[in-house]
């Protein structure tokens, strides 16, 4: 198991010193209105670096719609042919597809059609994540958070419907915990492809005694055969001192579950 940590590409130096394996930036760091110099510069930067960012995160723009009249695909599609190269390049092969800003569905407009437009967007840039062997990865949202895709169960069943080859499903913890999801609900989701973690309350820093099972989630995980990447997606008093110690508690942890 590899372990991330989620921050921007200028903090991948503090992941390198923390322990983490990989980083997992935003694909703001990377989008469109970044000048290829800057691309350069980040490049080079993370060149330099023992870890690359292995994964991306927050994928769409929450301004470019996906669902809803507003919804432009010709546009979406342009917008996903220049970050997924670059990330590519960079050494990712996740990107998270979260965006409930872009996803969410406006209010009175029609919740099947609002997952056509969904289905359809991840059908027009399946090729392009195979192009760049990339794996897009639905995320779950929490309710409170998106109005559409909120459980592991529904982000599993629309990548085993559309069938494509470079997009499967995410698990996250915090998401998971909002909702009251069960562990149960990860068993034979076979599309899993990548998981965040964080305290399933708080949204901070797992560590050994704050009472959330780490070991259950952990077990549910290794009966699917899930066993690749965790990014901690959460947040953090003091990563310097935290990181550490959650690292080895959480590290322990899943050697020992079975």
């Amino acid at each position: 198991m590899k372990w991330g940590m989620c921050c921007g590409l200028d903090k991948i130096t503090e992941a390198v010193e923390a322990g983490f394996d990989y980083t997992e930036p935003p694909a703001r760091n990377i989008g469109p209105d970044v000048h290829n110099a800057k691309i350069t510069e980040l490049m080079g930067m993370v060149d330099q670096c023992p870890i690359r960012p292995e994964a991306f995160n927050c994928f769409i723009p929450g301004d470019l719609k996906i669902t809803g009249p507003e919804a432009d695909l010709e546009r979406l599609v342009q917008y996903v042919e220049t970050v997924l190269p670059r990330a590519s390049a960079m050494g990712a092969r996740r990107m998270v597809f979260g965006s409930g800003g872009s996803r969410g569905v406006p209010e009175g407009f029609p919740h099947e059609n609002a997952m056509r437009q969904i289905e359809k967007f991840l059908q027009a840039i399946d090729p392009i994540a195979g192009s760049n062997d990339i794996i897009i990865a639905i995320e779950p949202l929490c309710s409170k958070e998106c109005n559409i895709i909120n459980l592991v169960q529904e982000a599993h069943r629309i990548a085993k419907k559309l069938q494509l080859t470079h997009i499967g499903s995410l698990a996250d913890l915090y998401h998971m915990g909002q909702d009251r999801e069960p562990y149960e609900n990860l068993f034979g989701t076979d599309t899993l492809h990548h998981v965040h973690i964080a305290h399933p309350v708080t949204r901070q820093c797992p560590m050994p005694d704050d009472g959330t099972d780490y070991a259950g989630f952990f077990k549910a995980l290794r009966r699917n055969g899930y066993d690749a990447r965790i990014s901690y997606e959460c947040g953090w008093d003091d990563v310097a001192k935290q990181a550490p110690q959650s690292l080895e508690f959480l590290r322990s942890e899943w050697e020992q579950v079975s």
